[in-house]
């Protein structure tokens, strides 16, 4: 493979696309469980819930003659291999579906080591590579007799992989790739199955004769391929595979390592699918659905030819999907974090902090932390349901607005009084809108909120994004902390006004450490609401368990009670609301959490449960919509 080639597929194997196949393979088999991943290990295979598939499988994506080929053999113009990007996301959606496919019709796991003939490895890999073929056959003739949509893809990772180890015509075995060519002739049982592959899964190659030793087995096992291939039935299915079995039993060689896995695993990339050698994933259990099959991938069901697909409206409607879809990983993939700094001369606050560098960072979005995000919303979709269901009229304003062109009404508009139709009339009437406010959650990430108190914040966070996001309320997340003995303030936007949807996984970065100098902070806040939002209203929500405290100038109460006081007030009468939320420990007097901030903040909220964090923090936005 090339330097470029390595790159591309270096980039291409970001979760992003990972995430995009994942999400199309839940939505195909209508499981959410399904989770799917990529390797480099030229297979693709599943376990019944775990996909399994290798983008760069036979290298097909950077084979520029075979691509070339391939398209030449569908009809599909030089779409695909323009761009190896492109060639990438077929081929990853063609094993997708197909393990997708799997795992719908297939059973899991499967029946081999139960059945008797299975006495020896080479008697099991024999019965599993059968099954194989006539299971690859089925889920492809599923694929384009039941889906729409699915059969250029199927068809395209067949073809294409077929002209990757084919770099001339020639014999079946050239076809195919076989190393045992040149160096010895092969055994009949390798030409049997090599052959058998090739009639069911390859029936675009010309195929000649076969070879006299195997012509009977042949013969005689062909009508149970093509019968298997669309029987829609799991167990009726691997009847078909005992009954080839029986048949070619005196071709079976003694000896497993007489059967070429190199050569099997390039006929059958998805080997493992039908492993019985607990090489699979997992043990999940399931029984494959059954249906019924019109035709196969490249032939009707009675093994005839079939005219050839138009698939030219679907390239094209695909290739400008893939365009987005490159251009929005790039985007995520090549991202930079955005760090800006400021001095705590540039805000009006107190001379304290004059010698404090603000450090502003806008984190690169981490989709490795996707499914720890997906986790929590799994966890808490329920109340995430719940509250948005609960706080939809309490998050909604009525919105007065002028209905003009009336019959009649309250006023008269006296630039309408020359119509014809007398429709000089207005009235006013209020309508359900989203109101026009800005939050701003501001978590304190000093060193003493670590442990329940930042996982309550984490998870308090994440459903507070997707209830306000749901709810279509600009909002934002950030976490700050002091430097400890350093004259720094770190601030990290975790969600911003303008996040993209991928930025939410930086909620669960959240982490603790150092001191904190809310102070400053405030006026960075209220900056930041001010240059980013034009909403009406603003309202900031300090997540705290303590008074400030910053070691660097000992900056500490009642010091800093007193300046985050002033800095309140100040930033409160210039129109934007500050309330903040003390995680105490329920216990009473002048010095816990809720009395410390008390001494600071007009409004404050005690939160002595964790557990109901949540609850508060929607609440108090609830009851601050003008």
């Amino acid at each position: 493979m090339k330097r470029d080639d390595k790159k591309t597929l270096k980039l291409f194997q970001c979760d992003f696309n990972r995430s995009i196949e994942e999400t199309f393979a839940q939505v195909l088999t209508e499981n959410e469980q399904v989770r799917l991943f990529f390797i480099n290990e030229n297979q693709a295979f599943t376990d019944g819930r775990n996909i399994i598939v290798d983008p760069a499988i036979g290298e097909v994506f950077a084979d520029q003659k075979a691509l070339i080929r391939t398209e030449d053999y569908m009809q599909l113009g030089e779409k695909i291999s323009s761009d190896p990007w492109y060639a990438l996301r077929m081929i990853t959606r063609g094993q997708n579906i197909h393990e997708c496919l799997h795992i719908l019709y297939s059973d899991f796991p499967n029946v081999i080591k139960a059945d008797v003939r299975a006495s020896t490895k080479v008697r099991t890999k024999t019965l599993a590579l059968i099954n194989n073929i006539i299971e690859d056959a089925f889920i492809e003739a599923v694929g384009c007799s039941v889906y729409d949509n699915l059969e250029l893809y199927l068809q395209f990772l067949r073809v294409a992989l077929l002209f990757a180890n084919t770099p001339v015509e020639g014999t079946v075995n050239r076809v195919l790739g076989s190393e045992t060519e040149e160096a010895q002739e092969p055994l009949p049982f390798i030409e049997y199955l090599s052959y058998m592959v090739t009639f069911l899964l390859y029936p675009m190659v010309v195929q000649q004769e076969p070879p006299e030793s195997i012509v009977e087995y042949v013969e005689r096992t062909k009508q149970f391929f093509l019968d298997g291939s669309v029987c829609g039935e799991p167990k009726k299915r691997y009847k078909y595979t005992q009954q080839i079995f029986d048949i070619i039993e005196p071709l079976i060689p003694e000896c497993e390592d007489d059967i070429d896995d190199k050569l099997f695993e390039r006929m059958l990339p998805g080997l493992k699918t039908h492993a019985t050698d607990d090489q699979t994933i997992s043990t999940n259990q399931s029984e494959g659905k059954t249906v019924a099959v019109s035709r196969r991938l490249f032939k009707g069901s009675d093994g005839n030819d079939l005219p050839k697909r138009d698939f030219g409206e679907q390239i094209i409607v695909i290739i400008d999907d893939y365009k987005s879809e490159k251009e929005a990983a790039f985007t995520i993939v090549q991202a930079k974090p955005i760090v800006i700094n400021w001095k705590g001369t540039q805000f009006d606050c107190s001379r304290v902090h004059k010698d404090i560098e603000i450090i502003e960072t806008t984190p690169q979005p981490n989709l490795y932390f996707r499914q720890a995000y997906q986790n929590i919303y799994s966890k808490y979709q329920i109340n995430i349901n719940s509250y948005n269901s609960r706080f939809t009229l309490l998050l909604k304003a009525r919105i007065p607005v002028r209905e003009e062109k009336r019959l009649f009404g309250s006023g008269i508009t006296s630039t309408r009084l020359a119509d014809a139709k007398k429709r000089y009339w207005y009235r006013n009437a209020e309508e359900l809108g989203v109101p026009d406010i800005a939050v701003l959650l501001l978590i304190d990430g000093s060193g003493s909120m670590g442990g329940s108190r930042k996982d309550s914040a984490m998870v308090s966070s994440v459903i507070l994004h997707e209830v306000l996001k749901k709810q279509g309320i600009t909002h934002a997340i950030v976490e700050h902390r002091a430097g400890g003995h350093k004259p720094v303030v770190n601030i990290n936007i975790m969600v911003g006004f303008n996040a993209k949807n991928e930025d939410k996984y930086n909620l669960m970065t959240l982490s603790t450490g150092g001191d904190n100098r809310d102070g400053l902070a405030l006026f960075w806040a209220e900056k930041f609401l001010i240059t980013y939002t034009t909403c009406s209203q603003k309202l900031i929500i300090v997540l705290a368990d303590g008074a400030p405290a910053h070691a660097y100038d000992e900056y500490y109460p009642p010091v800093s009670s007193k300046d985050t006081a002033n800095a309140a007030v100040k930033i409160i009468r210039r129109g934007t609301d500050i309330i903040a939320v003390a995680l105490d420990d329920g216990n009473a007097g002048k010095y816990t959490c809720y009395g410390a901030l008390k001494d600071i903040y007009p409004s404050v909220v005690s939160c002595t449960d964790l557990k109901r964090l949540t609850g508060q923090l929607l609440e108090i936005i609830s009851k601050n919509l003008r």
